[in-house]
């Protein structure tokens, strides 16, 4: 039992009491005690400053990579380059696959029935057009021949008929029935002329040949085989003596001075492509020369299995090394040569999904990390830069990945505690 003997002690132990009670409040409601001094200006400043400083101190602590020591840079074979400004073009690439120019290829079908008998030309070789390239033996043709020189013949009788009854009319000697009759005959004849001049056409046959037909004493049943383009001989099928229908292919004809070339671009690509753009082209495992020329046409649909658009372009293929179903990489220039700040690519680190990373020095032994944003360039070697450098910095090329290695221990280990 306490017992007070004067109002002095009484007046000590509420006070006491109060004191204790008041800073009991403030440890447990900590966030009403900021809050209060939050009202004064003085203090709340120092306590923004402060917090400042210690985050200050915890970033710069957290976001550099610091190694054991000097020396340790050395012997793990970290290298060094310097941010430069050189000249680039991006380019997109795509599998691609060479084909024949379809406007320069073409099949040589017999057009009638009959049989070869002569072939005189040999498979890859190169004709021009005009060239004869086999001899057939129709029947077909020779029957066309005779009908084509009988319905000349008799157009000109018609035609002789119908001027002597016009005269006789016109004189009265003969009724004008008569010559309306010779007219009708006459009509019939010029038709039948032109059903036969077409046929001899629809064989192959030309202004000229069809004089030569018409002064020929006989109907021969030769008909040659001639190439409507130049180029090479892809297919040959002409063998002596063997059979043939107007549908059957017996050569086909190709000119390779100029390639299609066909481009897969995938469909998050294909806004970028525009006709005229230059396309270069190399075929895969080989040593032959890259080939240049550009998009002709954009395809208008996507596959649905592999996601693409095919882009048409034109290739010149003067030596004739470039052939048709080659694959290769095609190269689209989607943007012109222009300046370009550009790091090597060993330079520029993953992470955190498709974030950029490159290291810059610090001191002798300590690397401080950068966010950076860049793209592709016609260099493999090097990558341009978007955002986060400037010309003339030092990255760390060779032994970036062990730095951000070191960075994600540091990172996990502080998670840690």
């Amino acid at each position: 039992m306490i017992v007070f003997k004067n109002g002095r002690q009484v007046l000590v132990l509420l006070l006491g009491t109060l004191l204790l009670s008041a800073a009991g409040v403030a440890w447990f409601r900590r966030d009403l005690w900021q809050d209060w001094l939050s009202r004064w200006p003085a203090f709340a400043a120092a306590d923004r400053g402060a917090e400042e400083i210690a985050d200050d101190d915890d970033e710069r602590a957290s976001d550099r990579v610091r190694l054991a020591s000097p020396d340790m840079a050395r012997r793990i074979g970290i290298e060094t380059a310097q941010v430069t400004t050189e000249r680039h073009a991006h380019r997109l690439t795509a599998n691609a696959e060479a084909a024949y120019d379809g406007r320069r290829y073409t099949e040589v079908l017999a057009r009638v029935t009959g049989i070869v008998h002569e072939a005189r030309v040999e498979p890859s070789q190169v004709v021009g057009a005009g060239d004869v390239l086999a001899v057939l033996d129709s029947a077909t043709v020779g029957n066309a021949k005779t009908q084509y020189r009988t319905a000349r013949a008799t157009v000109e009788l018609a035609q002789a008929t119908y001027d002597r009854l016009r005269t006789l009319a016109q004189q009265e000697i003969v009724a004008g029935k008569s010559e309306l009759e010779a007219l009708t005959a006459l009509t019939q004849a010029k038709n039948n002329l032109l059903d036969a001049d077409q046929k001899l056409r629809n064989f192959g046959f030309h202004d000229d040949d069809l004089k030569r037909i018409a002064a020929a004493q006989s109907t021969t049943n030769r008909i040659d085989v001639v190439a409507p383009i130049g180029g090479h001989v892809i297919l040959w099928d002409a063998t002596i003596g063997e059979a043939v229908e107007p549908t059957t292919p017996l050569f086909i004809l190709a000119d390779t001075e100029t390639m299609w070339l066909w481009i897969d671009v995938y469909e998050s690509d294909i806004a970028s492509v525009k006709i005229g753009q230059p396309v270069t082209f190399e075929i895969s495992g080989a040593a032959a020369p890259r080939f240049a020329g550009t998009v002709a046409a954009i395809g208008t649909e996507v596959d649905r299995v592999t996601r693409t658009t095919r882009v048409r372009a034109e290739l010149a293929n003067p030596d004739g090394r470039l052939r048709a179903n080659q694959f290769g990489l095609a190269e689209i220039e989607v943007e012109p040569d222009h300046e370009a700040l550009v790091v090597p690519a060993d330079a520029v680190q993953r992470h955190e999904g498709d974030q950029e990373m490159v290291f810059s020095p610090d001191g002798p032994q300590t690397y401080l990390p950068r966010q950076i944003v860049t793209r592709a360039t016609d260099d493999k070697q090097k990558r341009e830069v978007l955002r986060g450098l400037e010309a003339g910095e030092t990255v760390v090329t060779t032994g970036a990945f062990i730095l951000l290695s070191e960075l994600h221990k540091e990172r996990i280990a502080e998670d840690v505690d």
